[in-house]
């Protein structure tokens, strides 16, 4: 297990199949990923095969689950691992559409980088994001990834041509987190903080 504050990462299990692929049927999520088409249960069984028996060497794929119950509510991984410059590519997806937004994501990501630089060793982590999707852009800016390029009109995607912007991560620029998450001890301190503030003085 590689535990993040909220959340934490595991391999992936041949019971997590039917999820992940309910979770590539979803339309929405799949217009932000590279991942065009719905995928059969039989091509996702194969993913999820490759996956737990760690097949391939070039690639290291994970569940991201919660901590407080261990509900899996996406995947997250690193491919194209090139271990002569220490490089990787890293690609993750939030399935579970009640959990997006929460932050679980931003997450995921620090715990997954801060692994491939501490326990992998790696010196790079680079990633591509959709120009549609400014949300996610930002996400990976508070974890430390800096714009590198775009490539202009890179994808089609709902009859429309769309820029792909290129993102990067050098070891030792890794940031922690902004704020305690609002689920960690130092979170509820916070927020009991702020309501003892706002309690008006006795008169």
């Amino acid at each position: 297990m590689i535990r993040g504050e909220r959340i934490y990462l595991r391999g992936i299990e041949r019971d997590d199949l039917n999820r992940c692929h309910d979770w590539m049927s979803d339309p929405g999520l799949r217009a932000t990923l590279a991942q065009r088409y719905p995928m059969s249960l039989a091509r996702e069984a194969d993913w999820v095969e490759r996956a737990t028996r760690g097949q391939d060497t070039s690639e290291m794929n994970f569940a991201i689950c919660l901590l407080e119950d261990d509900r899996h509510v996406g995947n997250c991984g690193l491919i194209a691992i090139d271990r002569d410059n220490r490089a990787a590519t890293l690609g993750i997806l939030i399935g579970e559409a009640d959990f997006r937004g929460r932050g679980l994501g931003e997450d995921a990501v620090r715990t997954l980088c801060r692994f491939a630089f501490d326990e992998m060793d790696l010196h790079k982590i680079r990633l591509d994001v959709y120009s549609i999707n400014p949300g996610a852009m930002r996400t990976y800016e508070r974890v430390g990834f800096r714009s590198e390029g775009i490539l202009r009109e890179d994808v089609y995607r709902a009859g429309r041509r769309i820029d792909v912007v290129r993102m990067g991560l050098l070891r030792g620029e890794l940031k922690p987190p902004s704020r305690p998450p609002a689920g960690s001890p130092a979170g509820r301190a916070n927020r009991k903080s702020a309501t003892r503030k706002r309690t008006p003085p006795k008169r």
